[in-house]
């Protein structure tokens, strides 16, 4: 039996390499040149905004103390889940055939389950923090005044 995970050769790395980068550039672009300039003038007057009938206030806060962590729970459970059950099951890491980018040893046992436990536990603090973020943007959205004017959208 190998003692290594097989690894990606020059070419898959570049093909890896690239994939991701046509994804993330974009939306790099987009968040740094225009989503961030929106969502600073927003956030000034938020309180004068009304989307889908909520304050522009409370869909900030909510976003930023319930939305962000759900959405990284998510994407940890939807990205990390299937891999890490199927290295507690196995109790291998890598899973077998499964190539890395450097040169690994399989681990076996308890010590191939360390980075499957490290992402569920992970996953579910920021199920937690999200809990406890719902808490904190009620609390937070009490005393918001609303605006003299109000506008429908944020454009």
């Amino acid at each position: 039996m190998n003692k290594f995970a097989p690894e990606y050769s020059k070419k898959e790395r570049i093909n890896f390499l690239l994939k991701y980068v046509l994804w993330a550039l974009p939306l790099y672009i987009v968040t740094d040149f225009w989503f961030f300039d929106w969502l600073s003038e927003f956030s000034r007057n938020s309180n004068c905004y009304y989307l889908w009938g909520i304050t522009g206030s409370h869909l900030v806060f909510y976003s930023l103390f319930v939305g962000i962590p759900l959405s990284l729970f998510i994407i940890i459970l939807a990205l990390e889940g299937p891999r890490s059950i199927k290295v507690m099951k196995l109790g291998q890491n890598p899973l077998p055939n499964e190539k890395v980018f450097k040169k690994t040893k399989y681990k076996y046992c308890a010590r191939a389950k360390i980075q499957p436990i490290s992402a569920i536990v992970i996953a579910i603090s920021l199920l937690i923090f999200s809990v406890w973020g719902y808490m904190q943007a009620y609390e937070i959205t009490q005393n918001i005044q609303p605006c003299s004017q109000q506008l429908t959208s944020a454009s």
